[in-house]
């Protein structure tokens, strides 16, 4: 069996637009638990205006697959070029 995978999401808010940012990650991350593979995830308050949205993946290649999807590139689109994050970081790791 492959090694499961982590991704781990870290955005921040624009200025004035941190509780609506933070409504659009709680809808986002109830989403991304229903994605095939996805094992588990949280999301976490780093400060009044950053996030961080961790989920844990049965696979690497579940992981990519999710990542390549249309679905998540509308996902991240929406938070990369949108109005309501100033700063997003990706990182993903094996989980083993």
């Amino acid at each position: 069996m492959s090694p499961s995978a982590i991704a781990i999401v870290r955005v921040q808010a624009f200025p004035g637009r941190a509780a609506a940012l933070g409504e659009h990650l709680h809808r986002l991350i109830s989403q991304v638990r229903r994605q095939p593979g996805c094992q588990g995830s949280e999301l976490q308050a780093l400060a009044a205006d950053r996030w961080q949205l961790l989920t844990r993946w049965a696979s690497q290649a579940e992981l990519d697959a999710h990542l390549s999807s249309p679905k998540a590139q509308r996902w991240l689109n929406q938070l990369g070029c949108g109005d309501l994050a100033l700063e997003l970081a990706f990182e993903s790791r094996s989980a083993d």
